[in-house]
């Protein structure tokens, strides 16, 4: 490398890094630096030369340095010293500054602990004093605005008495504490109790007095004042439960025999209306005065009386006195038992207004009471499944087929993702129960145009499952599920007939047998769609007025019918099929028998010329029209599908096609006959002529026209043109027969018609 003497400072990473980069050995390296030193020491040696008198100045410059510094030294010390001096000074000032202050610190503590001492004693003896004036008054005015002072001095005691706790003042005062809280709470207790009981009095008398009721209420907010001061609302509250509640609902309730077991549903309505007629007498006016009292005052009551006074007492009460009402040993009681309990629970909350109450402590009424635990325990109560379980025990064992057993519990439902407490298993089959009797399942065949008793036994039981004596809203789901199964079992059951019926050897009676099952198939799915729309009224989730919430509910239920019953149109167009092919066959029977009559009366008999189709031809869809005339039968008794129309267009297509093929078939393999036939007696007469004669076969690649041959504008002359005449009449004939009845023909019909065309007029 070059000298560089601008190379300055010198970097030795950076230096190595490029030389590694460039593979240098460390010999180059070596050398480059001492090139590198020796240019540097010129550099500087050049700059000395040429700058000597200053190089020569660098010392003098420099001289009496020392002397300066030693001057300024000094007062620098002297500063220096100074300012340590003040900074101790400062220092002992602040810690006597803190000390002072710690002091009067704990002065200060001293002087509150002493406040608090006096004020607990002073709060104390006021209480004790107040609790004795209350003991001496005999106005009920008096004795409760006494215990509403000796409840604020008490809250004030309590506070006082945990802000110095652990002292031993307040240690010491604790007993005396215990006894004016344990003398105020009793003397309130006996007073809010006795004021509770006396306005019961007076709200469930024959002549209620309003100013004393008014009175009473006004001593009965003092007392929960009181209370509310204290900090002791659970306790007025439940004074108030077992003053003014518990009494009644113990009467009501208590004195049934048999703890519930198949309680009366009009004996428990009658009991409900009391309650609520008892709660309308005395607790909606006495919240009323209570909150008219209360609110002027102190603002918020911090009390939820609908709920923890009335409700938690009567439900506990019920539940208690009557545990047995909530098990469904009799469905239909317990049916109506539960339906009951719902309006009272919903009559209860229209009592008090819960739904449209103010917000209190930010929580309304209705949540309270919705939130309750007694409220949750309530409803827990009713046991919907055990209930649900013997009604579907009850569905299921009226069908007749034992195939519901078989049905899994994998069916379409309301909630994919329910457990398995909730949903309904499949019943053994083991313990049948009587089928609907044939009087209940009349009306539904009327109703619907059954005529199979197993589509009658669907519909009933899916009309069983909506039902306003079995169905209760909070099964929705199970009774959903049951629904689809019964649908399943519905559709298995007519999956066997059908398949029985097609297997065996098919005459009038199965034929009639598929036609009223592929009927019902149209007319159950008919009836179930339209029980959708009633169902989904009854789906809490679409009671509401929300048309699109409900449209989305009809979809999504409808899709679950149409997966159930899916399989049912497969073998619907096996049983047309089957019917139709049984329609054909009777059709064809004799087609032919009635074409070699056609033939043996034109041949060698001297006949005119036919002019009309053959008479057998009209009488070829006999068959079909007593089909049509049965099924007009069945459209007339069910108003709600158009299967008549319907099933006779699908069975005059398939009816047709098959027929015109099969005639046509015939019809081809007589001429074919009749073709070569003729082509015999022409060899026949050839031969009788000599050998140089010339033969006409009259046949050319299976056609049935012989070359040459052409009957359009003439009169057939030959036994064999009148034949053939009279084929092309009934083609004609068959083809108008079938445009009549709005179809087409088969598409080797067609050909066949085109093809004789010759044999026209």
């Amino acid at each position: 490398m070059e000298a560089d003497e601008t190379r300055l400072p010198f970097d030795a990473q950076e230096y190595a890094a490029a030389a590694y980069a460039q593979g240098k050995s460390l010999t180059d390296m070596q050398t480059e630096l001492s090139e590198q030193l020796q240019s540097v020491r010129r550099s500087l040696y050049s700059l000395i030369n040429e700058r000597y008198q200053d190089f020569l100045g660098l010392g003098t410059s420099l001289s009496g340095l020392d002397t300066s510094i030693a001057s300024l030294r000094e007062p620098l010390t002297e500063i220096k010293g100074e300012i340590q001096s003040a900074h101790l000074e400062l220092q002992t000032e602040l810690d006597h500054l803190d000390s002072r202050l710690a002091y009067r610190t704990q002065l200060r503590e001293k002087k509150q602990m002493l406040r608090l001492f006096l004020d607990l004693g002073q709060l104390l003896e006021r209480a004790s004093m107040i609790l004795q004036e209350a003991k001496a008054t005999t106005e009920q005015t008096d004795y409760i605005k006494c215990l509403e002072r000796a409840a604020v001095d008490l809250s004030q005691i309590r506070y006082f008495a945990k802000k110095g706790e652990g002292l031993p003042f307040v240690v010491n005062a604790q007993p005396r504490i215990e006894q004016v809280e344990q003398s105020l709470l009793d003397a309130l207790e006996q007073f809010l109790s006795s004021c509770a009981k006396r306005y019961v009095e007076l709200a469930t008398a024959s002549k209620a007095e309003e100013a004393d009721m008014y009175e009473m209420a006004r001593n009965i907010a003092q007392s929960l004042r009181a209370y509310s001061a204290v900090e002791e609302t659970d306790k007025a509250e439940l004074i108030l439960r077992s003053s003014m509640v518990q009494p009644f609902a113990k009467r009501i309730f208590g004195s049934q025999p048999g703890r519930g077991m198949g309680l009366d549903p009009a004996k428990f309505s009658d009991m409900l209306q009391q309650v609520l007629q008892f709660v309308k007498a005395v607790g909606v006016p006495l919240i009323r005065d209570i909150e008219a009292h209360m609110s002027a005052s102190s603002g918020s009551t911090g009390y939820h009386f609908a709920t923890h006074v009335f409700w938690q007492e009567i439900a506990t009460s019920m539940m208690d006195s009557l545990p047995l009402v909530f098990v469904p040993g009799m469905p239909a009681r317990f049916h109506k038992n539960y339906q009951t309990a719902c309006s009272f629970v919903s009559a209860f909350g229209d009592v008090f207004s819960l739904a449209d109450d103010a917000f209190k402590d930010g929580v309304s009424e209705y949540e309270v009471l919705a939130l309750d635990p007694t409220f949750i325990e309530f409803h827990r109560k009713w046991q919907l499944l055990a209930y649900f379980s013997i009604q579907k025990k009850l569905i299921v064992g009226a069908l007749e087929d034992s195939n519901f057993k078989d049905i899994h519990e994998t069916t379409p439902g309301l909630e994919n993702g329910q457990n398995d407490a909730s949903r309904p298993q499949t019943p053994s089959m083991s313990s049948k129960l009587t089928k609907p009797n044939r009087d209940k399942l009349e009306p539904i065949k009327r109703e619907n145009g059954l005529l199979t008793e197993q589509a009658a036994q669907a519909l009933w039981a899916v009309s069983r499952c909506w039902s306003r004596d079995v169905y209760l809203v909070p099964l929705a789901a199970n009774f959903w599920q049951l629904t689809v199964q019964v649908l399943l079992w519905y559709q298995h059951s007519v999956e066997k007939c059908i398949q029985q019926l097609i297997q065996a050897q098919i005459a009038d009676s199965e034929t009639d047998q598929l036609l009223q099952h592929i009927h019902d198939t149209y007319a159950v799915n008919a009836a179930v769609f339209k029980q959708i729309r009633t169902i989904c009224q009854l789906i809490p989730i679409a009671s509401a007025h929300d048309s699109e919430g409900e449209k989305s509910m009809i979809s999504s239920l409808g899709t679950a019918v149409t997966q159930a019953l899916a399989p049912l149109e497969a073998l619907v167009r096996k049983a047309r099929d089957a019917i139709a092919s049984t329609i054909v066959s009777q059709c064809t029977a004799n087609l032919v028998s009635n074409l070699r009559r056609t033939t043996s009366q034109y041949r060698h008999t001297n006949r005119p010329p036919p002019t009309a189709a053959s008479s057998f031809v009209s009488k070829l869809f006999t068959h079909m029209a007593t089909m049509e005339i049965k099924i007009d039968g069945m459209e007339s008794s069910n108003e709600s599908a158009d299967f008549g129309s319907m099933i006779k267009q699908i069975m005059r297509n398939r009816v047709a096609k098959d027929v015109s093929r099969e005639f046509a078939k015939v019809c081809l393999e007589t001429l074919v006959t009749l073709s070569k036939t003729e082509a015999s007696l022409q060899r026949l007469r050839s031969k009788s002529r000599g050998a140089g004669a010339r033969v006409d076969t009259g046949y050319a690649g299976d056609l049935p026209v012989p070359p040459g041959i052409d009957l359009r504008g003439k009169a057939p002359d030959t036994d064999n043109d009148k034949i053939r005449r009279q084929i092309w009449l009934d083609v004609v004939q068959l083809s108008q027969i079938i445009s009549d009845y709005g179809v087409e023909p088969s598409d080797e019909f067609s050909s066949f018609a085109q093809l004789i065309h010759p044999f026209g007029k």
